[in-house]
């Protein structure tokens, strides 16, 4: 985002909530309370049934681990929503969208769940935005964390596909960018679980995707099985619950920066990186290995949605992407693997955390020069302060980078599915998964800065 881009940009007509529409819990809107309200936004046209499989399977534990890592306190603080979706008639005549709502009963969410079955679609890209606009209007509570997961393999109508059925975007009028930009105003994050290799067979899909998580502050976690699914789920969650937590410590002050003083958004990530990292702050990180390679036309078409106020004003100005987007390492993976018998079944991460290591100081050598920062005040916060208000020295990883989260997990083949040494080849060239708690990164900053600014703006 550049220092002049205007928060306010794209501001769409459609009749989207106003602020009151957030719900009042209650006792359970108390802002010192951790809550979060997550919603899954799943494709169920016909190439998603071992998603939507993993999806149920594995909810229970999903949910399990994410209410112990992330430390809440009440079985009312996680809050899970369903919107399901499809097409758009004539492409598809069963629904366009179905929404469960949220609920705190988890074995309601699995019998939602269960209900849903792949079949359908139509013309490649899907009602995408329909499902957005859902998930924008449910009844989030004002004070919890707010995250959109969301799983497909296809592109929302009107990016510029080819044989798009709504070429001109989704019959309902709404745009994606915009509907992206009012999620990030309110505080939702949205993170897209790109199904690969379906959803890069599309021109400009994967440039989108990164332009909206990017937006919200969210990420893009492109997987190459769905028996994945589970791992990016809760990494994503916890990272975002840590992020959650810097926000409402600095968003103000970082607001001011940007809104009041127009600094840009990355001299002010910067110094708020290294402020952070003065003070020995840690996250976690959800790691997933790219199986992406970058080109300046990508690149540049990520740029373009991201700046643009709307996805006719963008596509203009898109540059096809030549050859494939995959990696070399990935492309002879998949080569291998299409060759070999045996199955790859991970197992599912644990609830407990692992038993706590030896503290090791941390390695911050690394890091940009350091430089005190004297006027965010905001961010003068202890020392050991950090993940959950717990001493940096009780945290279960090492802030150098310890064993992942998910540590412990065997292949089928009997190695390790994580390690510390983050050069080393996988033998079987299967993609990898980690979740590490770490020094905060730069990339973590901004988007602290990007989400307090979108903030600021609507406050």
């Amino acid at each position: 985002m550049d220092e002049d881009m205007d928060f306010n940009s794209g501001a769409s007509s459609q009749s989207f909530p106003q602020d009151s529409q957030f719900s009042n819990q209650g006792v359970h809107d108390d802002p010192s309370r951790k809550m979060l309200d997550l919603v899954f936004v799943q494709d169920c046209t016909g190439s998603q049934g071992s998603y939507i499989s993993s999806a149920t399977k594995n909810v229970e534990n999903i949910c399990g681990h994410i209410f112990e890592s992330g430390k809440l306190q009440a079985k009312e603080d996680l809050r899970i929503g369903l919107v399901a979706f499809r097409d758009h008639p004539p492409q598809d005549h069963t629904y366009v969208v179905k929404n469960f709502g949220f609920s705190s009963d988890i074995s309601k969410v699995q019998k939602d769940l269960s209900s849903l079955y792949a079949s359908g679609g139509g013309d490649g890209p899907e009602a995408v935005t329909a499902a957005l606009v859902e998930a924008l209007n449910m009844d989030w509570r004002e004070n919890a964390s707010k995250m959109v997961v969301l799983i497909a393999d296809a592109p929302p109508h009107g990016i510029g596909e080819y044989g798009d059925g709504f070429d001109d975007g989704s019959p309902d009028g709404y745009d994606p960018l915009q509907v992206a930009r009012l999620m990030a105003s309110r505080g939702i994050t949205l993170f897209f679980v790109a199904c690969e290799p379906a959803l890069s067979g599309y021109q400009f899909a994967t440039d989108f995707y990164k332009a909206i998580t990017g937006i919200t502050s969210g990420l893009m976690l492109p997987l190459t099985t769905a028996d994945l699914l589970t791992h990016a789920i809760v990494g994503s969650v916890l990272e975002n619950l840590d992020m959650e937590r810097l926000v409402n410590e600095v968003g103000a002050a970082v607001a001011q920066r940007i809104l009041g003083n127009n600094e840009s958004v990355d001299d002010v990530a910067k110094e708020l990186h290294e402020r952070l990292l003065l003070r020995n702050e840690s996250t976690k990180k959800v790691v997933i290995e790219s199986i992406y390679k970058e080109s300046e036309e990508s690149i540049h078409n990520v740029n373009v949605f991201t700046e643009a106020p709307s996805l006719s004003e963008a596509r203009p100005h898109l540059r096809r992407v030549q050859g494939t987007r995959f990696t070399d390492k990935y492309l002879q993976a998949r080569a291998s693997l299409s060759r070999s018998s045996y199955s790859y079944s991970p197992a599912t991460p644990p609830r407990s955390p692992p038993s706590k290591p030896a503290p090791r100081s941390p390695t911050l050598s690394a890091s940009p020069p350091r430089k005190v920062v004297t006027d965010f005040a905001a961010f003068g916060a202890p020392k050991n302060a950090s993940v959950f208000g717990t001493a940096v020295a009780s945290s279960p990883f090492s802030l150098a980078g310890g064993k992942a989260a998910f540590g412990g997990m065997r292949t089928t083949m009997g190695r390790t599915a994580f390690d510390d040494d983050e050069d080393e080849e996988d033998a079987d060239g299967r993609q990898r998964v980690e979740l590490r708690e770490d020094s905060i990164s730069l990339d973590q900053a901004r988007r602290i800065a990007m989400q307090s600014a979108w903030r600021g703006a609507r406050a």
